[in-house]
C-alpha cells in the first residue's frame, strides 16, 4: 500500500466512527446495484469452481492414461516382463541371446493374450494421441477461463473501489449537511440578534461550506460516473459470458470425444481378441460362475487351509 493509500486508509477509519456517532448522517443506498452486485458475485463464484475444476481435469485427463497404462502394466507383469526398450520380454531377451546370440532388436516376443497388446495399445495412445489434446486443451478450454477469471478479479477490484468512493460520498454528504445545518442556525440568529460577533462566525463557517461543498461535489461526481458505469458494464459483461462459455463448453466435450474415439477405434481394429469359450459364458452371463469356480479351488486348497489353523 502506499503512502497516500494508508493516509486514505486512516482518515476513512476515523470516519467510519464518525458516522457510526452522528444522528444525522445517511447511508446511501441503490437496489439496482445491489442486485447486480449480487447476480456477480454469483458468476465471480462458479467461475472461481469452474477454473478450479478445470485445472483438476487437466491434471486428470493427462493422468488418466497414465493410470490405465499402469494398471495395465501390472497385469500383463503376471504374464512376462514386457520392456518397450527392447520390444520384448526381458526374460525372453536374456534367454534368447543365451541361446542363439541374437541381439535384442531381433527378439520376438512369444507370449500372446489380450494384455500384452493392451499394453502396447496404451502406451500408443499415450506417445501419440495425448500430446496432440493436451494444447488445444489448455488453449481452448483451460486459458479462456482463467482470463475469464481475471477479468472477474479486475470488476472485483473496480467495486471494491466502488465501495470506498460511495463510503466518501456519503461522510462528504453528511458534514455538508451539518455545515449546512449550522450555517442556517447562525443566519437564523444573526437575524434574530443581529449580534456581530454572530456575523462574524457565520461567514466563517460559510467559507466551510464552501469548502465542504466543493469537496461532497467531486465525491459526487466520482461516485455517481463509476456506479453508473459499473451498472451498465457488469450487465454487459454478463450477457457476453455465454458467447466465451458456449465455445469453451464445445471444445471440451470434443477434445474428450477425440480421444475416447481414438480409443475406441484403435482398440476395435487391434488384434485383441477374447477366447470363444470366455464370450460364450459373458452371453450367456455364466461367466461370474465361472470364476467363483475359479475361486473356489483356489480357496479349498491345502495351503490356504493350513494359514487359517
Amino acid at each position: 500500500m502506499s503512502w497516500s493509500g494508508f493516509k486514505k486508509a486512516v482518515n476513512r477509519a476515523g470516519a467510519h466512527v464518525m458516522m457510526k456517532a452522528s444522528k444525522h448522517s445517511e447511508v446511501s443506498v441503490d437496489a439496482e446495484f445491489d442486485q447486480k452486485e449480487e447476480s456477480f458475485k454469483k458468476f465471480d463464484r462458479l467461475t472461481s469452481e469452474l477454473e478450479q475444476d478445470m485445472s483438476m481435469f487437466m491434471k486428470n485427463f493427462e493422468d488418466l492414461i497414465e493410470v490405465q497404462l499402469n494398471i495395465v502394466k501390472t497385469i500383463d507383469s503376471f504374464y512376462g516382463d514386457y520392456s518397450f526398450e527392447l520390444g520384448c520380454d526381458r526374460s525372453s531377451s536374456v534367454n534368447q541371446g543365451n541361446e542363439s546370440g541374437a541381439v535384442d532388436g531381433e527378439h520376438v516376443n512369444p507370449r500372446d493374450g489380450i494384455s500384452l497388446e493392451y499394453l502396447k495399445l496404451l502406451n500408443e495412445i499415450k506417445d501419440m494421441v495425448l500430446p496432440e489434446l493436451l494444447e488445444p486443451l489448455q488453449i481452448t478450454v483451460m486459458d479462456p477461463v482463467t482470463e475469464l477469471k481475471s477479468y472477474n478479479e479486475e470488476i472485483q477490484r473496480l467495486i471494491k473501489k466502488r465501495g470506498r468512493k460511495k463510503f466518501d460520498y456519503d461522510v462528504l454528504k453528511t458534514k455538508f449537511d451539518k455545515a449546512q445545518r449550522e450555517v442556517d442556525i447562525l443566519g437564523y440568529e444573526v437575524r434574530r440578534d443581529e449580534a456581530s460577533e454572530k456575523k462574524d462566525q457565520l461567514i466563517k463557517q460559510m467559507e466551510r461550506l464552501d469548502r465542504v461543498k466543493e469537496e461532497f461535489g467531486q465525491a459526487e461526481s466520482i461516485y455517481i460516473d463509476l456506479n453508473g458505469r459499473l451498472k451498465s458494464e457488469v450487465d454487459q459483461y454478463l450477457s457476453l459470458r455465454y458467447s466465451l462459455l458456449d465455445p469453451t463448453f464445445e471444445s471440451f466435450i470434443k477434445i474428450q470425444m477425440k480421444l475416447y474415439g481414438d480409443m475406441y477405434e484403435r482398440l476395435t481394429s487391434s488384434n485383441l481378441s477374447i477366447d470363444a469359450m470366455t464370450i460364450d459364458e459373458h452371453n450367456a452371463d455364466n461367466l461370474d460362475n465361472r470364476l467363483d469356480e475359479i475361486l473356489g479351488k483356489m480357496k479349498s486348497l491345502g495351503l490356504l487351509n493350513m494359514a487359517r489353523s
